[in-house]
């Protein structure tokens, strides 16, 4: 029962009274409650009061009038006020309530994230009109915001291949570890932002987004498996190479020590006594006679270790 027709049957039912009570005291006193009543009744429904951020939609047998901002307002008896949620929106998409996606490579892929929005409060009275409903504020998230925003992450991700380096990169080469699958998830945010708005714009800019943010893009099984066969196929080429690379090294290395060896002898010599040494410091019996210099027939003596 409406606050009007509430108020007409109190004052309806006072008047009543006072007409057919039987003495005048008591039509009085029986009038006045029903009276005063209708009056409070009358009251309310004449003025609404709209939540903080909110933007109450005055309709008038189902027709927007006008907008109401935060505060309170009066309004005829027989008009309605909806209130618009006018408050910043999180929608966020993870787990298995994630964004599915047809990628680039033909695959599918699960897009974790989340969508920051509110309404554009001077078209409130228009949201009104194409989103009416039970609960307006549950149609607008779902039938606007959630269904644009999808279409956006698809258009997007659409052009994303993750495997795209791997059809042009050898695996064997110096610069495959060079290879970057990771997602720019700030710069794919960007682009859905971009077509978000564009999208809202086109349907008459009744929201306005606020922030997109990217956090997380789950490959199918078949996807993840060929950039991890690539990736540990580059692991062991430069396995491969370091060790070419200490094993030519190595040989530069023994090169050197033969060449040095052929134009002066004096560098086995210097090793030969370094090592005898070494064998006195670890107590390590000497041969007899036995001699670094080349054609030496004199033993070397060497100062005995200390103790």
């Amino acid at each position: 029962m409406s606050a009007l027709v509430l108020t007409v049957l109190l004052l309806l039912g006072a008047l009543a009274l006072a007409v057919t009570a039987p003495r005048l005291r008591l039509r009085r006193w029986m009038a006045v409650v029903p009276a005063l009543l209708g009056v409070v009744v009358l009251v309310s429904s004449a003025t609404t009061i709209v939540e903080a951020k909110n933007v109450g939609v005055v309709t008038t047998f189902g027709k927007p009038r006008a907008a109401f901002g935060p505060g309170l307002h009066l309004k005829a008896p027989w008009e309605k006020v909806t209130e618009l949620d006018g408050t910043i929106q999180t929608q966020e998409y993870s787990g298995d309530g994630c964004i599915r996606v047809r990628i680039g490579d033909g695959t599918t892929a699960c897009v974790t994230t989340t969508i920051r929005w509110r309404i554009v409060g001077e078209k409130a009275d228009e949201i009104y009109s194409s989103y009416r409903s039970d609960d307006v504020n549950a149609n607008v998230r779902k039938a606007l915001v959630s269904t644009v925003f999808k279409a956006a992450v698809n258009q997007v991700l659409g052009g994303y291949d993750p495997t795209e380096e791997i059809r042009v990169i050898d695996p064997t080469a110096e610069n495959a570890a060079d290879a970057d699958f990771a997602p720019d998830y700030d710069a794919m945010a960007a682009e859905i932002g971009e077509s978000m708005s564009a999208r809202v714009t086109a349907g008459g800019s009744l929201i306005r987004v606020e922030t997109i943010t990217l956090s997380y893009l789950e490959l199918s099984q078949t996807t993840q498996k060929k950039i991890n066969d690539f990736q540990a196929e580059v692991a062991n080429t430069q396995v491969a190479l370091q060790r070419k690379a200490t094993a030519e090294a190595q040989a530069a290395a023994n090169k050197a020590l033969a060449e040095s060896v052929s134009q002066d002898p004096n560098v086995l010599v210097s090793r030969c006594l370094d090592t005898l040494q070494l064998m006195v410091e670890d107590k390590q019996p000497v041969p007899a006679g036995f001699s670094c210099w080349p054609g030496g027939g004199s033993a070397v003596v060497l100062p005995q270790a200390s103790r």
